[in-house]
């Protein structure tokens, strides 16, 4: 994959990923990998399957001892240059061979997931007593280093250490799904960042990143410097909302009002659609069973805050181009789009598509409201 310096190459293997045979990699056609901040990630690569002559006992190429093969662990790099990225590490869970009915149109496409999947595979029954949600998820997480998956975990603001003769936390399920519904109360994503190294990645338990360095700028209507196009932005006025309740507080005895109707996160827009409409949006009953009145409100803030982006930018990245792996789950700069939509965004969803000399992002962008918070952003382009 020459173009401007860009090169990519495919690892796979039972358990450690290494680089594919020569024969294998001839056959590679493209590469597909969606990943955002709210599902597991997912990759497609795609081989020519044709056969050097037909009928007869001739298998298709890749079927049979290849390193690319069903619960096989692949790693996806990218290279800009001497820079280099890793663009998926993940288990292979489908294959799917299309013999095609004219020469050149079989194919094998070779489907997995991060490695979140390597937490969802068994479910359990399991008791955490006397442990704060952030220490329950680094005891999960200790067995997966010797996998390779490393924690990075963010303790929230409310500390709850639940007293052994009040309850025990118990896990039903995937260790997987405990720790995204104990993300959930606090307001906080749970995802894989690939990499550094092919072969391992980090597991993050912890808030959106908001806050920051941010990735380098996508440039619009910039004549030979832009690397975003395609764009459209929208507003999804029904995504804010206030949440309002009250719990029955066991330390005071009595009932607690409970209420949350602004942001606490950074801003990233100068008009906030919840500050800028604040009789339109939408009220929401908090449905918590919390005695304790400070986590309570924790919970209420956490539903205030996963709603708050209101408005919504989808677009195409010529990733050559931009010369970098724009990662989701973090912050980009936009620039030459008005003051209305340039500025810092948050990174929601980006779908990578590379194949011999392209390299393709499309990207969901998201944040709170209309309005640059900043005079400049970082530019992008080839270093």
């Amino acid at each position: 994959m020459p173009a401007l310096g860009l090169r990519m190459t495919v690892l796979a293997g039972r358990t450690i990923p290494v680089p594919l045979p020569p024969a294998v990699t001839a056959r590679l056609q493209s590469v597909k990998m969606t990943e955002n901040d709210e599902e597991r990630s997912v990759f497609t690569v795609t081989f020519d399957a044709g056969r050097s002559r037909r009928g007869g006992a001739v298998d298709a190429p890749g079927l049979r001892d290849s390193p690319v093969s069903v619960f096989a662990r692949v790693a996806v790099v990218v290279m800009f240059g001497t820079r280099m990225s890793v663009l998926s590490d993940g288990i292979v869970t489908d294959i799917r061979l299309t013999p095609g009915d004219r020469p050149g149109a079989a194919t094998l496409e070779v489907t997995g997931e991060d490695v979140s999947y390597l937490l969802d595979r068994v479910e359990r029954t399991a008791e955490h007593p006397a442990l704060a949600d952030h220490e329950q998820v680094l005891k999960i997480l200790t067995p997966y280093q010797q996998q390779g998956i490393l924690p990075d975990v963010v303790p929230p603001v409310d500390l709850e250490r639940p007293l052994e003769s009040e309850r025990v936390p118990t896990q039903q399920g995937s260790d997987l799904a405990y720790l995204t519904l104990l993300a959930r109360r606090h307001g906080y994503v749970v995802y894989v960042i690939p990499g550094p190294a092919p072969g391992t990645s980090r597991l993050f338990w912890g808030p959106p990143v908001r806050v920051g360095p941010p990735q380098p700028a996508l440039s619009v209507d910039l004549g030979p410097d832009t690397t975003f196009t395609g764009l459209t932005f929208h507003t999804e006025a029904l995504a804010p909302a206030i949440v309002t309740g009250a719990v029955f507080d066991a330390r005071t005895g009595g009932p607690v009002s409970v209420r949350a109707h602004t942001s606490e996160r950074s801003p990233l827009a100068a008009l906030p659609l919840w500050r800028e409409h604040p009789g339109d949006i939408r009220q929401r009953l908090l449905r918590d069973g919390s005695s304790d009145a400070v986590a309570a409100r924790a919970r209420a803030q956490a539903e205030v805050d996963r709603g708050i982006d209101a408005v919504v930018a989808t677009g195409a990245v010529d990733g050559a181009r931009y010369g970098r792996v724009l990662r989701p789950r973090g912050l980009v700069g936009v620039r030459g789009a008005g003051w209305s939509h340039d500025g810092l965004w948050y990174v929601r969803q980006v779908v990578h598509t590379l194949s011999r000399g392209s390299y393709r992002q499309q990207v969901t962008l998201a944040r709170e409201g209309l309005g640059s918070t900043v005079l400049t952003v970082p530019s992008g382009g080839v270093a």
